[in-house]
């Protein structure tokens, strides 16, 4: 009996780790299908889109980082995941651990100019190359976006 109460006891453990554990992956963008959720744009260019998977699940998805970026200061999200394109790999990255780069060099689709890497030093190496300044997550959300677009 006490074995069956231990093995119980051990599923019910296992079963709340496995879902806690949990942790939001990207979803599938469609291009020309769906819109930015800050400009209300056609998302055409995927390698410079965005995502914020909120705490309750919901996608929220941007055309440009920078589209993101406004977003998250504006409303202060609660969000269990945010993902950007690394500028180089095209691969989703975590938009918390990246490190970017903004240049008016750097082509966007809202003209944010804004290039995220997934090392300083990668990011830094693009500086060298296309100028600008580059940004921790933390100086980009207090930076204030809208006077640097560049183009609009």
């Amino acid at each position: 009996m006490k074995c069956r109460w231990t093995i119980i006891l051990l599923s019910v453990v296992l079963f709340l780790t496995a879902c806690s554990s949990k942790t939001a992956a990207p979803v599938e963008i469609k291009a020309n299908e769906e819109d930015c959720d800050t400009c209300h744009m056609g998302i055409e260019d995927l390698h410079s889109a965005a995502q914020i998977i909120l705490e309750n699940g919901k996608p929220m998805l941007f055309d440009d980082i920078g589209c993101m970026v406004v977003y998250m200061q504006e409303h202060q999200p609660k969000y269990e995941a945010a993902f950007v394109h690394d500028f180089d790999s095209k691969e989703w990255i975590s938009f918390d651990n990246s490190t970017f780069v903004q240049s008016k060099n750097i082509h966007s689709p809202m003209n944010y100019g804004i290039a995220a890497y997934e090392t300083e030093k990668q990011a830094s190496d693009m500086q060298k190359v296309q100028g600008g300044e580059v940004y921790t997550v933390k100086e980009l959300l207090e930076k204030e976006l809208k006077d640097t677009k560049h183009g609009h």
